[in-house]
């Protein structure tokens, strides 16, 4: 890992690094304005002037929360995946079994690797490349990394039911998310389609759940 990413990125949970008590209605005023603000300019491009400005507060403030803007910006990563944590998307479930939970986490999984947020984040990503991969490890370790992990959790317990063999879940999570975005999600990162349309996602996720199901079901 990079000097910069080191730096930036703390483990779930101390993904700030004062001591000192915070407003919560700043701090999420903060991390939201930030979201938008790397989106629409890039991180060099933002700036904690305009952070504190769009997020109405003192920069002071900003600095309070967020000791730093890469650690601001892995915050930011953070703060849209746990939205997508499989147990949030569980929640929906009526009826669980193995296939319909499997679909639920995918359909959630599916609905952020699609949109506009996500690919605009993986361009931002892309443009940024050529100055080397420390952005790009700041956002893996706060975002894709911790998704996965997750979804590895959430394939474990269905191991430990008996209802999915697998040896090694890393790679199973990685195959799983592989057959999620398909062919639209490559089509959608160049440019080439817009955006990916309801039936689209709906048959992705069928096709991908059902790909698995073959591979891994006991």
């Amino acid at each position: 890992m990079t000097a910069l990413a080191k730096k930036a990125f703390a483990p779930e949970g101390s993904h700030h690094t004062r001591g000192r008590p915070r407003d919560a209605g700043k701090n999420t005023a903060i991390v939201n304005a930030a979201s938008r603000l790397f989106l629409e300019k890039g991180f060099d491009g933002a700036s904690m002037d305009e952070v504190a400005r769009r997020a109405g507060v003192s920069k002071q403030t900003v600095y309070s929360h967020f000791s730093s803007k890469e650690l601001l910006f892995s915050e930011s990563i953070h703060a849209v995946i746990v939205k997508y944590h499989p147990d949030i998307a569980l929640e929906k479930v009526k009826d669980h079994s193995l296939e319909t939970d499997l679909c639920a986490v995918c359909e959630n999984y599916a609905r952020l690797l699609m949109s506009e947020d996500a690919m605009a984040m993986f361009r931002l990503l892309v443009n940024a490349a050529s100055k080397g991969p420390a952005l790009a490890d700041i956002f893996w370790k706060s975002g894709p990394a911790y998704m996965q992990a997750k979804l590895q959790e959430f394939l474990q317990s269905w191991i430990d039911r008996g209802e999915l063999e697998i040896s090694d879940t890393g790679k199973a999570s990685d195959l799983l998310i592989t057959l999620v975005k398909g062919k639209a999600h490559f089509m959608q990162s160049i440019g080439l389609i817009s955006t990916v349309s309801e039936e689209q996602l709906q048959q992705n996720v069928a096709e991908a759940t059902e790909t698995f199901l073959k591979l891994y079901r006991t």
